[in-house]
């Protein structure tokens, strides 16, 4: 049984950076109390692993999905518990990966059912009190000594040409995230805006006999796939600024695979990025971050190769150009101009749909919460917009520039300090770390 007395924290957002905080939290203390805040309701899997879908699989080899990075089996022990469950060359489909973060939830509600609290609401506000902070939601206020926003991606940003009347279409998908396929059974030319990670899930969930999709971004790259069977560890070092690193990344990529070579990198790229300048870090996302993502953030085997089939056979096109204009009428007309070309290109769309992912500039977003932070000086962007400015513990940086007392953000929140903050190796360790510095 919990002290009376025990600290009160509260988490926004109830994903995996959330669900795993929580988690550490009730591990490392048996007074901590917890209440974890998710307004879609669902607790746990977040938006990512939230699908039914068998043809989303992890981006990630199972073995290395544990939610604790010092039980590196945690999750492998979990499968070999269940009863049915589906893999590729080691990839999992990420509803099953969901129900694992469930499991995750259901057992700490079973081990601390007095100290962990979930309420399905939206928080939109936020207020220092003399103990702690106060957080409006739609269910009423809640009180804690410390804050933890753990918000995950923001709200998908607006293509160029996206006005209200495109945006009231039906044939207009601002959200990929909750797009019914059922409900655009008869589109049969569709446009998908983005050639990521995101792209590829709608385009497998959209993939239908006698439909043409197309995939348009500005430099038409495709995400890059996973080896079949791991390739052997690089171990070389990398430093400098972005020019140097890119010479030594490709230098190494002459004696090793590039995925071994990607993989050393991201060890390395929170020390990296934090020892550059903002100028340097400008440089890097102005010039590299599209070659980054495609190498970084890859395709199961199994994905890459339905995504290949679909480029063989037409169903799928990649293109190249910057969107200029979109138009809707009873279908989407859709302009834009190749790379390299000044003359723009028209098509129609019975279906046009928003793949180019978070919102970028946090000082746009119409998160409640965020706006609210941002209104009342208790946080201030980053310099880059990734996110919100936050110091080497996470503590969110006042308008002031001092860092806000029991106030935290977690994930891709802390991007313009840390980088790396979406995948699930990276997040594990700061949700641990995290639940450390909160008790500490």
């Amino acid at each position: 049984m919990a002290e009376p007395d025990g600290p009160q924290i509260a988490i926004v957002g109830a994903g995996f950076s959330g669900l795993l905080t929580a988690v550490n939290l009730l591990r490392a203390s048996p007074r901590v109390q917890v209440v974890l805040i998710e307004r879609r309701g669902v607790f746990g899997p977040g938006t990512a692993y939230d699908t039914g879908n068998p043809g989303h699989l992890l981006n990630v080899r199972l073995d290395n999905m544990s939610a604790f990075p010092d039980q590196p089996g945690h999750l492998a022990d979990w499968l070999a518990e269940q009863p049915c469950w589906r893999a590729q060359d080691g990839f999992i489909t990420r509803g099953v990966y969901g129900d694992y973060l469930r499991a995750l939830l259901d057992a700490a509600l079973e081990d601390a059912p007095d100290r962990l609290t979930l309420i399905g609401a939206e928080a939109r506000g936020l207020q220092r009190t003399a103990d702690g902070w106060r957080i409006e939601t739609q269910e009423g206020a809640v009180t804690a000594d410390q804050v933890v926003l753990a918000l995950g991606n923001l709200e998908p940003a607006s293509p160029p040409g996206v006005t209200e009347a495109v945006r009231a279409s039906p044939a207009y998908v601002e959200n990929p995230w909750r797009l019914d396929p059922a409900s655009v059974e008869g589109a049969r030319n569709v446009l998908l805006i983005g050639s990521g990670l995101t792209m590829v899930d709608a385009a497998l969930t959209l993939r239908r006999p006698g439909r043409r999709l197309t995939a348009l971004s500005r430099h038409g790259l495709l995400p890059r796939a996973h080896a079949t069977v791991p390739p052997a560890p690089f171990q070389g070092q990398f430093s400098g600024g972005p020019a140097e690193v890119l010479r030594q990344v490709r230098a190494a990529t002459d004696q090793a695979d590039w995925r071994a070579v990607f993989d050393r990198l991201r060890h390395s790229a929170r020390d990296l990025w934090r020892s550059w300048p903002q100028a340097q870090r400008r440089r890097f996302l102005r010039h590299l971050r599209p070659l980054w993502d495609v190498h970084r953030h890859r395709l199961s085997p199994g994905s890459a190769r339905d995504v290949h089939s679909m480029l063989a056979s037409g169903e799928l096109t990649v293109m190249a150009g910057k969107l200029t204009r979109l138009d809707a009428a009873d279908m989407i007309e859709a302009a834009w101009r190749p790379r390299g070309r000044r003359r723009p290109i028209r098509d129609r769309f019975d279906l046009v749909v928003n793949c180019t992912g978070p919102l970028g500039v946090i000082g746009q977003s119409a998160e409640p919460m965020i706006r609210d932070i941002l209104q009342q000086g208790y946080g201030r962007p980053d310099p880059l917009g990734l996110g919100l400015q936050v110091d080497d513990d996470g503590r969110l940086l006042d308008a002031a520039g001092q860092p806000a007392r029991g106030l935290h953000a977690i994930g891709p929140l802390t991007r313009g300090a840390f980088w790396e903050m979406t995948a699930v190796p990276d997040l594990r360790g700061q949700a641990r770390d995290l639940a450390g510095r909160i008790l500490a």
